[in-house]
């Protein structure tokens, strides 16, 4: 009886250690699916806040780091740049995910109607609590 209730606890625990885990040992993988359900709305706020000329829209899902860095002032810049050389944003191709340690860098391939040119659309991630927030922002 002592035998099984000792595996009985044993089993326990490792139930509980592998619901713990990826707590502690940072995002588990994701799916391709997974990772253009959670980037795809907070590219859309970014690209929208780009739009409308909405800083609020823009940096909704920023991590706190990078709202300091993408101020409101630096933002109106960045958006008339990026309306006068790329114009505006048409659509976007998912290309893919790399996972870097507890961070997912999100690549699309995006279409502005002022270039002929791809533009390379790169968003990196990164859980905070019980969301994901935006660390990084490129359009290339």
């Amino acid at each position: 009886m002592s035998c099984l209730k000792n595996f009985k606890v044993l089993i326990l625990v490792m139930v509980i250690v592998l619901f713990i885990t990826p707590a502690f040992a940072g995002e588990r993988a994701k799916t391709t699916r997974e990772i253009k359900i959670i980037a795809d709305p907070l590219l859309d706020n970014i690209l929208d806040g780009f739009k409308f000329d909405k800083y609020t829209t823009y940096s909704r899902d920023f991590d706190p780091s990078l709202k300091v860095v993408g101020s409101r002032t630096k933002f109106f810049k960045v958006s008339r740049y990026i309306k006068s050389s790329l114009g505006n944003y048409l659509f976007r191709e998912y290309m893919g995910s790399l996972l870097k340690g507890d961070m997912i860098v999100v690549l699309w391939k995006g279409k502005f109607d002022k270039t002929k040119n791809d533009v390379l659309i790169k968003l990196v991630i990164k859980k905070q609590g019980w969301r994901y927030a935006v660390t990084g922002l490129w359009l290339q």
